[in-house]
């Protein structure tokens, strides 16, 4: 009876561990793109003016979403993927908003 608990005990580990392997990768792949980010933040921690070169270091791609005019008014979506799968930052564009700034100014 214990052997055939040990046997059942053992082959759903054996189950588990090329699930485990492929988390433990996925961590370690996070981990080191994070550490190449905060490399580049370090880098540049006074930046006195914005170049395209920093810009690529620091971002992947761009992504404009086209315009929505549903609500009456346009609004655009916007977003950001900085490099090494870091962080996604997304930004929606308000005409409405634009539109009053411009005529405070």
């Amino acid at each position: 009876m214990m052997s055939k608990n040990y046997e059942s005990e053992q082959k759903e580990l054996r189950q588990i561990i090329p699930e485990l392997s492929q988390f433990i990768e996925a961590r370690e792949q996070k981990n080191a793109d994070t550490a190449q980010f905060i490399g580049i933040v370090r880098k540049y921690s006074e930046i006195p003016k914005l170049t395209p070169e920093i810009m690529h270091e620091f971002i992947e791609k761009i992504v404009v979403y086209a315009p929505d005019k549903s609500s009456g008014h346009r609004t655009q979506q916007i977003d950001i993927h900085f490099r090494f799968n870091v962080a996604v930052a997304t930004a929606v564009a308000d005409s409405m908003v634009y539109d009053k700034k411009r005529k405070a100014a």
